[in-house]
């Protein structure tokens, strides 16, 4: 399977910290990777959403308007916490693409994931 950065998939995302959900739970990811030197792994780095309402607020997550994508709430991506998962979990059953994106959305992304990977600290 090809990826495209930004898209958008609802899977059978597999960690959870909740006894009631061993095998993970369906939950939406954004693509991280994308490119030659990614189709020859057997994972995919992604980020988590949710339309928890108290995601909003913070710093490191991003706002996904409804329309912009197939997503019927208002979303946030979870820049503070990426996750590998393997590609073989987007051909199961039930999953779909709920669309891909902006560049100006990824851009958005990028800056919450340097803030998010306290990246750049090491200068302070």
């Amino acid at each position: 399977m090809t990826f495209k950065r930004g898209e958008i998939y609802y899977v059978q995302f597999p960690y959870t910290f909740d006894v009631n959900f061993p095998r993970g739970k369906k939950k939406f990811v954004v693509i991280l990777q994308e490119g030659a030197i990614f189709r020859q792994y057997d994972s995919v780095a992604v980020l988590l959403v949710t339309s928890d309402e108290e995601s909003k607020d913070y710093e490191t997550n991003v706002t996904i308007k409804v329309g912009d994508t197939r997503l019927a709430r208002e979303s946030y991506v979870v820049c503070a916490q990426p996750y590998t998962i393997l590609k073989s979990l987007f051909a199961a059953d039930g999953v779909w693409c709920a669309g891909q994106l902006s560049a100006e959305k990824l851009d958005e992304i990028d800056e919450k994931l340097y803030i998010g990977l306290c990246m750049g600290l090491q200068n302070e």
